[in-house]
């Protein structure tokens, strides 16, 4: 039961941080504030459900008011320092060049 927990938290993680790139960069680009769970579903090829089982779990993810599956990078994370955290394949925690050395050891 353990290990099927973890590799559902794992695949979790992994799509997550795909969803969250895409919205960050959506922004970056100048292209669009909110992006739909079909827009999201297109380019992550995930279905719409999990996209918006994903989205409404996540931190830094918001659901536009009036939308039911419109979503953004929040307010609060849209800073070039909100991305501090990316996610290979095997859900592991590694750095982008924008941020190699910025992570400081206690």
């Amino acid at each position: 039961m353990f290990i099927l927990r973890s590799i559902k938290t794992a695949k979790d993680r992994r799509d997550s941080n795909r969803i969250y790139q895409f919205l960050c960069r959506s922004v970056q680009d100048g292209q669009y504030r909110f992006r739909s769970s079909e827009a999201i579903s297109a380019v992550t090829n995930l279905h719409v459900a999990r996209i918006a089982e994903l989205c409404s779990k996540h931190g830094h993810i918001e659901r536009k008011e009036q939308h039911r599956h419109t979503w953004r990078v929040g307010s609060s994370a849209e800073s070039h320092h909100a991305m501090n955290r990316v996610y290979d394949e095997a859900a592991n925690v590694v750095e982008t060049p924008e941020q190699t050395g910025q992570f400081k050891d206690w």
